[in-house]
This record gives structure tokens, C-alpha cells and sequence, in this order.
């Protein structure tokens, strides 16, 4: 592989930084629906110490406290942009990619600071860690060097990039603060300028991109390069289908751990039908998915999905009905307006027609949980105390 230096890589990061900060931002895809909501993030800390126990402060009474996860989200982003770009400006054998790294390290330090200004302006903690998918891609690229490493750290910027953009477009959607918003809609912006330099120098060197991951990036400029342009609407309705199963897979295996566990046989029944109807409308939306350019539904869920998973795994015998209920009544509330703006937004017909058709089951399950939550308390089941 060459080592020649490419004098045309800085001019066109500059040239592409310049359009897109221009560029209107376009309607945010979300990267794993459901959205958490103000009580979810408010049960997402920053850190947990070994003991599996959650430190809280007194004074996270900022306009942002109630987006906590997404600023610990956003800016775990930068973290990890940085340190791989510090790996790959010691490690890389090409010119092109060292002048990448030093610009996502610079780009992301900057990003990162403001991400973790906002944290400490509103009584949060401004640490920063790596999540286990993170800590994974920093594990595997360590153990490579030469040409090897800069084809998989580029395979890794286009996939990374292509997950970051949509992350700040769902965080942009979901945020409650003003601020995060417009941190969340520049990242986006600035993002979006990374991914096509990625592909750029990812090009030069012939990576692909197709690096294993949590899940499929769901990011609407996916492929675009790939498709004519006429099969965009159909790919974004793929993607949006896509998301909607992962959502669903996540409620399956939800309902099957809650009918393990429940001591209350309310929440078993309510659990099992809840296994029957997501597990029928999961099979729909991987179908949908397939359908609509080709999108892959895997049987690995991302960190936000994950993360639920774990948090009622780690509920204790007397409150387990409690954090499931609340986990079901959050994850559906925020389905519902998913389904009310994006569903019936979409450019596929069929699409359309099941987000009609299954927008009255999540409503009425939505307010099944709500039901089931007021007897769970009548019942004295404590609060979640993760």
C-alpha cells in the first residue's frame, strides 16, 4: 500500500465541513426505538460503582438533568472517536488515515468538551466511559497493525459514523432541554461531514465497512451509494421497520423474563400476552424490513435495548414487577407517537397500513400497563431503586 501523503484529503474535509454546517439538518432517524423517556434517563446514571448501585446528586436540578443518558451518550461518542483516532495516528502505515484520525481526535475534543460542560453547568457528573460495544471496538483494533489496522479502523469510521449520525438525530428527536437539542443537531451536522470523509479515505484504501457491530446501522444515508436514487424512500421505510422489531424483539424477551420471575398473576398474564402479540408483529416488521431494501432485522440488540434488558434483570424479587411494568409503560409511551409522525410518514404503502393496524394494540397495551401499574402499587410493590 502506498504511503504517499494526498494533499486533496484536508482540502475536502474542509470542503465537506463547510457544506454541511450549512446544510439544514434532515428529519432524525432514531438509532433504537423506543426513545428513553424523562423517567428512564433519570434511572440511566453516568457511572455505576462495583456495586451495582446508582450515585445520584442533589443538585442535578438543570434544564438538562432530565437528559442525562443522552449527554452521557453523546459524549461516550467523542470519547471514542478520540481514542481511536489516538490509536490510529501511533498505528497507521498510511498518511491519509493519520490526517483522518488527527482531525476526528481535534473534531471530537471539541465536541466532547462542550457534551461534558453541559453535564457539570447542570449538576451531572462529567466522566466519561466507554459502554461494552465501545470497549470491543477499541479491544479488536489494538490487537491489529499496518495495512490491517487502517482497513478496519477506516471499516470502522464509516459504520461508527453512520451509528453516530443517527444516535444525535434520535437524541435531537427525544431531548427535553433546548441545549441538548442544539448540541445534539451539531454533532449531527458535524458527524454527518466525518462519515463522507470516511468513505473517502475508506475508498482510497478499499475497506468496505461491513465491520460487525450491535446492530445494523440504521441511519438514513446508508447504502445510498449503493441504490439508485429511487429506492431511497423504500430503504428509510426498511430501516424504520427495522427499528420497530428491534423495539419489539426487546418487549419479547421482556414479557418472557417477567413470566419467570412475577410473583403477581396479573403481570404473568399480561407478560404472556405480551409475548404473543410482539412476537407476531416482530415477525411483521422483520418482514417489512426485508421488503424495503433489503434490511436486516439480527437477533443481537443494541445498548439501549440492552440496557433495559439488564435493568430489570438486576431488579430485586420484591420490586421486579414494579421496574417491568415501568419499563413497559415508558418503552410504549414512546412508541406511540414513533408510530403517530414517523409511521405515517413513510413512503411505503404497506408501512403505512401496519402502523395503522398496530397503533390501537400499543395503545391498549399502553394502557394496560398504566392499569397494572396502579395495582402493583396498591399491592405495595416499593419503587425501583436501581
Amino acid at each position: 500500500m502506498s504511503t504517499h501523503r494526498s494533499p486533496s484529503i484536508p482540502l475536502l474535509a474542509a470542503a465537506v465541513l463547510a457544506l454541511a454546517m450549512t446544510a439544514a439538518p434532515a428529519r432524525p432517524v432514531l438509532a433504537q426505538t423506543p426513545l428513553p423517556t424523562a423517567q428512564d434517563t433519570a434511572k440511566s446514571p453516568w457511572v455505576v460503582n462495583s456495586g451495582g448501585t446508582t450515585p445520584t446528586s442533589s443538585r442535578s436540578t438543570g434544564p438538562a438533568a432530565a437528559d442525562s443518558a443522552y449527554i452521557r451518550e453523546a459524549a461516550s461518542i467523542s470519547q471514542l472517536q478520540i481514542r481511536l483516532g489516538t490509536m490510529a495516528g501511533q498505528r497507521s502505515s498510511t498518511a491519509a488515515v493519520k490526517d483522518f484520525a488527527r482531525q476526528m481526535v481535534s473534531d471530537h475534543n471539541s465536541m466532547q468538551q462542550q457534551w461534558t460542560s453541559l453535564a457539570s453547568r447542570n449538576g451531572l457528573p462529567a466522566a466519561v466511559t466507554l459502554n461494552s460495544i465501545q470497549q470491543q471496538t477499541m479491544a479488536r483494533l489494538t490487537r491489529l497493525s499496518g495495512t490491517e489496522f487502517d482497513r478496519s479502523y477506516m471499516d470502522a469510521m464509516v459504520v461508527g459514523h453512520e451509528e453516530d449520525a443517527a444516535t444525535f438525530g434520535r437524541i435531537g428527536a427525544g431531548a427535553q432541554s433546548a441545549e441538548v437539542k442544539r448540541l445534539a443537531a451539531s454533532g449531527e451536522t458535524k458527524t454527518e461531514a466525518h462519515l463522507a470523509l470516511a468513505r473517502q479515505v475508506a475508498g482510497q484504501l478499499g475497506a468496505t465497512g461491513a465491520v460487525a457491530t450491535s446492530t445494523p446501522a440504521p441511519n438514513r444515508n446508508a447504502g445510498a451509494g449503493r441504490r439508485r436514487d429511487g429506492d431511497k424512500g423504500n430503504v428509510a421505510d426498511g430501516r424504520y421497520a427495522q427499528e420497530l422489531a428491534y423495539g419489539h424483539m426487546m418487549e419479547v424477551q421482556l414479557a418472557q423474563m417477567a413470566q419467570k420471575r412475577s410473583s403477581n398473576p396479573k403481570v404473568k398474564q399480561f407478560a404472556n400476552q405480551m409475548e404473543d402479540d410482539f412476537s407476531k408483529w416482530q415477525r411483521r416488521w422483520t418482514d417489512l424490513a426485508s421488503r424495503h431494501g433489503d434490511v436486516k432485522v439480527r437477533s443481537n440488540l443494541g445498548p439501549l435495548h440492552r440496557q433495559k434488558i439488564e435493568r430489570l434483570e438486576k431488579a430485586s424479587k420484591g420490586n421486579f414487577d414494579r421496574v417491568y411494568v415501568d419499563i413497559v409503560s415508558e418503552n410504549l409511551g414512546s412508541v406511540v407517537p414513533y408510530l403517530q409522525k414517523e409511521g405515517r410518514a413513510a413512503k411505503s404503502g404497506d408501512v403505512r397500513k401496519a402502523v395503522d393496524e398496530e397503533l390501537p394494540l400499543v395503545r391498549e397495551k399502553l394502557d394496560a400497563a398504566k392499569r397494572l401499574d396502579r395495582q402493583v402499587q396498591v399491592s405495595g410493590k416499593g419503587k425501583d431503586k436501581e
